[in-house]
């Protein structure tokens, strides 16, 4: 059957496009309305991922109480990404969540294969902190549904605060602050102090601080202090962590927490048996309570002491006034009622000497501890302190080849020059 000449006719007159023909009419459609400039835009981040050259690519988000309304795709080149990082530093990586919501500045850009994106060339600081506060919120809401918030502070508090666990990184202020105070307090009671050192900022910084956490319990001591020096909002997000507030909730021992900030709480310090505003503040209390605890200790053995004596003082008595009325008694009598307070009097006199050998081995026992841990019978003992233009070194990462020391000795100081570093771990 031949195809009628009218068919053809109408065939041959249709206008048919490509698509990339489409692409460029949409191109150009999007240019002229945009005019090349760039907006201000508010998405959640449902996906992103980073290429191996270093661009990030999302996929934003609008939602409506769990109905999507929107998605399109989301581009943030190299050079953006690291300009970002430069201005937040390690909190980028807490901004750039899945699941959080961004306020951004881009353009619209049109690409023939992937379509339509957003080009985000500025993120809103100022928006991210109110983003912070809100996961903040979200996570104290979970710890609450979950009757997390007064788990660890319903733990029993030893009397005494001696073996602490230290949770923390070396290398920061506020956890050499914590080590000065507690060690050198001018009280001179002495502490048994274990470090269990963590990462305190970034994103590995929750899972770093819940493991040494995890290994500090297995340490089993009489408290477990969190400390980190102040910083940001940003800087401070780590300790807002569920995973991490769950972890200090759960935790087998008390937590001490001693993160610096002037105002508002941290999530951890929510859930932590007792929170300080500094490090510091941390290191006095247990300090204080130990003194108080010493004084407390030697204020009891003065008291039993005095009512022993006491009660020595009143058996005399009594036995005077016995031995009166025995004068007029029958030899018998007399003799077996001295035998009965010589039995009594010696009752007491051992009971007495218990008491008094006991509080003076407990006595001796602390002052032993207090005088091994002062500096001067540690430099006795064969050991020396390195300390670099005046400040004393704890670690071999914080020295360099041909760098001078000072060692103080018990007896006298030499001057050293560093010929190797060997950094070892002793976790």
């Amino acid at each position: 059957m031949e195809t009628p000449k009218a068919l053809i006719d109408t065939v041959n007159a249709k206008k048919i496009y490509t698509l990339s023909q489409l692409g460029e009419s949409l191109k150009r459609t999007l240019e002229k309305v945009t005019e090349g400039q760039a907006f201000w835009f508010k998405a959640e981040i449902a996906k992103l991922s980073t290429s191996p050259s270093g661009h990030v690519y999302l996929e934003l988000v609008e939602e409506q109480r769990g109905e999507r309304l929107a998605s399109m795709r989301g581009t943030l080149w190299r050079s953006q990404h690291d300009e970002i990082r430069k201005a937040l530093g390690e909190a980028a990586d807490q901004i750039l969540l899945q699941g959080s919501e961004i306020v951004f500045r881009g353009h619209v850009n049109y690409h023939p294969i992937y379509g339509v994106s957003l080009v985000i060339e500025e993120i809103d600081f100022s928006a991210m902190i109110g983003e912070l506060e809100r996961r903040k919120q979200a996570t104290v809401a979970t710890l609450k549904a979950k009757g997390a918030l007064e788990l660890n502070r319903g733990l029993p508090l030893p009397r005494l605060l001696q073996r602490i666990a230290l949770v923390g990184s070396p290398d920061t202020s506020g956890f050499r602050d914590f080590g000065m105070h507690l060690l050198h307090n001018e009280w001179g009671v002495g502490f048994d102090v274990e470090v269990f050192a963590a990462t305190v900022q970034g994103k590995d910084a929750p899972r770093s601080l819940i493991d040494a956490l995890a290994r500090a319990t297995t340490w089993h001591p009489d408290v477990v202090v969190m400390v980190r020096g102040g910083g940001s909002a940003l800087d401070l997000d780590t300790f807002n962590n569920l995973e991490l507030c769950l972890a200090i909730a759960h935790c087998a021992l008390p937590v001490y927490t001693g993160i610096g900030h002037e105002t508002d709480l941290c999530v951890a310090d929510l859930v932590a048996h007792k929170h300080f505003k500094t490090p510091t503040a941390v290191a006095d209390e247990l300090v204080d309570r130990l003194v108080t605890e010493r004084s407390q200790l030697a204020e009891w053995s003065l008291a039993m002491g005095q009512r022993v004596q006491q009660r020595l003082t009143w058996e005399r008595t009594r036995m005077a006034k016995d031995m009166q009325t025995l004068i007029f008694q029958p030899r018998q009598l007399l003799a077996a009622e001295g035998v009965r307070l010589a039995h009594v009097r010696e009752q007491f006199a051992f009971h007495a000497r218990q008491v008094l050998t006991q509080q003076l081995q407990h006595i001796k026992h602390l002052a032993s501890t207090v005088n091994t841990l002062q500096p001067k019978n540690t430099l006795a003992r064969g050991f020396a302190i390195a300390c670099k233009d005046g400040v004393a070194i704890y670690q071999s990462d914080s020295l360099s080849v041909n760098d001078s020391l000072s060692l103080q000795f018990n007896r006298g100081t030499a001057e050293v020059t560093v010929t190797s570093v060997n950094s070892l771990s002793y976790e």
